[in-house]
């Protein structure tokens, strides 16, 4: 096998390939070989069918394979010597690859590579990092609250209704349009004042009460959701069976589920919690800023296939939030969500790239302990009230749907900004004090000024698996 080597761009390559017959020939014996170890045809014993006849009877599984396996065994030496990662598929043309007896074949591959670079040291950076110790009453009080609401359960309202801000409506419900049915719900649960939700509907179900049946007429904008009914003036009519509401465990009953002997134990306890957690944001941001630092010593091309994913992720999360008000994006806003975040998108890829620099610098890896310990993490955090995810189930869901590869990676980008803060001088400050401030890589600002660049690779990555996450439950 033979071949050469054209940049299409400094992170794109095209190889074509040249493989004699010679070898095209032994990769079909082989083949041959392979089968007659488990064939039997009539009037032949097991494994003694002549190898012309095995060819002439099986020929077409025989040269598919070889063919895949000699592409196989040459992409991977291909890869290894040109020292490559690729970013995208390898686009092999012609595909599939029709081999012949005695015949050489040429083909082509083009693949979006990693960029190659040399890395900046950063063994040795600067940074100041705050330390905390107190803790504010009022901090305290707010710690307190949040874990009442997440230790809430559902229980009916006083009375029929109507529902509040927050209320669980479980009704029936369906939109009436020109006298037939658009679309309709059996016993759906609907949270009233939800982010982002559709305001008619919205308003009509805090009129509704346990066990009545309403209707209201409405017309739906132009980017409804639901085409069918875009523009159109219709009803939509519901009957409800049930209004739940949140009901936060007290003083006591928070003491008791934590085990705890007092509410001072318990606020004592969620003062500690709340100093790790100052310090560990702390450390986040101080992590952020020896980025930063790296980022701005450092250039190198961005692979477009990396870009494209991260603008595609940006326009699937604006698309989801438009969705929940009942609205789908037209291509005037897609396009505009793309140009406005052509800038982050690509200060993520460059930072992505980097760390993986790192990564494989420092011979990182992820076991598969660490894999499981994250995807559990990540179940329990998108676990609600009553309403647990299975981590078993989640990362099922993962390694069917090519999901583990994500959280894979961002373990591994995890661990790279870890051995970059291992090795960099920590200047610790008093508490409160504001770390001297640095200047952002991307727009030149005070990184405390730039809040919309100097979000951390590892953000973007947490924010694929949260999406991949949503589509589990």
């Amino acid at each position: 096998m033979k071949y050469t080597k054209e940049e299409l761009s400094p992170t794109k390559v095209k190889v074509a390939v040249t493989v004699e017959a010679e070898e095209i020939n032994a990769a079909i014996s082989a083949g041959v070989a392979m089968q007659q170890k488990g064939i039997s045809l009539h009037g032949f014993r097991k494994g003694h069918v002549p190898a012309g006849v095995i060819e002439k009877r099986f020929k077409t599984q025989i040269y598919r394979d070889a063919a895949n396996d000699l592409t196989n065994v040459h992409l991977n030496k291909i890869l290894d010597e040109l020292k490559l990662t690729p970013v995208t598929g390898l686009n092999v043309t012609p595909t599939p690859i029709v081999i012949e007896r005695d015949t050489p074949v040429e083909y082509t591959v083009e693949f979006e590579h990693m960029p190659v670079f040399d890395l900046p040291v950063y063994d040795g950076l600067e940074v100041e990092q705050s330390r905390f110790v107190t803790i504010s009453p009022e901090e305290v009080n707010r710690f307190l609250e949040n874990l009442r609401a997440k230790n809430s359960r559902l229980v009916p309202v006083d009375g029929d209704g109507p529902a509040q801000d927050g209320d669980l409506v479980n009704m029936d419900f369906a939109v009436i349009v020109d006298g037939e049915e658009a679309t309709s719900s059996k016993g759906i649960d609907y949270a009233v004042g939800q982010e982002g939700a559709f305001a008619d509907l919205d308003a009509f179900v805090r009129t509704l009460r346990v066990n009545e049946d309403a209707e209201k007429e409405v017309t739906f904008p132009e980017d409804f959701v639901l085409a069918s009914v875009r523009g159109k003036t219709g009803t939509m009519k519901a009957h409800v069976y049930a209004i739940k509401r949140q009901s936060k465990p007290t003083d006591e009953e928070l003491v008791t589920m934590f085990k705890m002997q007092s509410i001072d134990e318990l606020r004592a306890e969620a003062t500690s919690i709340l100093v790790q957690q100052k310090n560990t944001l702390a450390r986040s941001e101080a992590q952020t800023r020896l980025l930063e630092k790296l980022l701005g010593m450092v250039d190198f091309p961005l692979p477009e296939a990396l870009i494209e994913g991260e603008l595609d992720a940006f326009v699937q999360r604006e698309s989801q939030r438009a969705m929940q008000v009942g609205k789908t994006l037209s291509d005037e806003q897609i396009k505009e969500i793309r140009e406005k975040n052509l800038e982050k998108a690509q200060k993520q890829v460059k930072s992505y790239v980097l760390l993986r620099k790192v990564a494989d610098n420092e011979n990182l890896q992820t076991t598969e302990r660490e894999l499981q310990l994250e995807v559990a993490r990540l179940a329990q955090s998108m676990s609600g009230a009553g309403q647990p995810v299975d981590p078993k189930a989640l990362y099922k869901y993962y390694a069917e749907n090519g999901i583990l590869y994500t959280v894979r990676d961002q373990l591994l980008i995890n661990k790279a900004v870890d051995a970059i803060y291992a090795k960099a001088n920590v200047h610790m400050t008093e508490e409160g004090e504001a770390p001297a401030a640095d200047a952002c890589s991307a727009c030149g600002k005070d990184n405390a000024a730039c809040a919309g660049c100097a979000s951390a690779p590892a953000e973007a990555a947490a924010e694929k698996t949260e999406e991949a996450a949503d589509k589990a439950e």
